[in-house]
């Protein structure tokens, strides 16, 4: 329970490493609290999405910081934390200059269409959405490695970063 914690008491702490017990515990602990924040909506309205929004601000810093850590741990810097974002932006970026505006203009022509289209315009729409589809695959393929990161055992004995969290002795040389 206490590595459940750790992110918040190494609060902006950047630097060392954790464990993937110390990260996955951490990510336990937002699910649930999403859970809780999904009940107190039900119960007292928008205001539990005001709470949301400010819990979630609060745990920002300690998110990232736990996620660097636990790239360092594998002996990996920490800027593989936007990874996803990065190629998301850049396949958003070549995807709308080799679209040339005409996805833009695509959806603009489906501006008219009701909430009940019919057959034939919602195949056209699901034409027109059909590229964005390679922005979705690349995100979710640096998503998927920097998951495959997350799940890693961390590297025996000390690496660049600092000692092994789980004190495995190993080769004592700092690379």
């Amino acid at each position: 329970m206490e590595l459940m914690f750790q992110p918040l008491k190494r609060y902006v702490d950047f630097n060392g490493r954790s464990r993937r017990s110390e990260y996955w515990l951490w990510f336990l602990f937002q699910v649930i609290a999403s859970l809780v924040f999904s009940i107190l909506k039900s119960v007292i309205g928008n205001t539990a999405e005001l709470l949301n929004f400010l819990f979630s601000l609060a745990i920002l810093l300690p998110t990232l910081a736990v996620g660097v850590r636990r790239f360092h741990d594998i002996n990996r810097t920490g800027w593989w934390i936007v990874f996803p974002l990065a190629v998301l932006i850049v396949a958003l970026i070549v995807f709308f200059s080799v679209s040339g505006g005409a996805f833009i203009n695509n959806l603009k022509s489906f501006s008219d269409i009701g909430p009940n289209p019919t057959p034939d315009q919602a195949m056209a729409m699901m034409t027109a959405l059909a590229p964005m589809w390679w922005v979705f695959l690349a995100w979710f393929a640096a998503s998927l490695v920097t998951f495959v990161f997350n799940v890693m055992d961390g590297t025996p004995g000390p690496n660049r970063f600092g000692p092994d969290p789980k004190g495995r002795g190993g080769d004592t040389s700092v690379f």
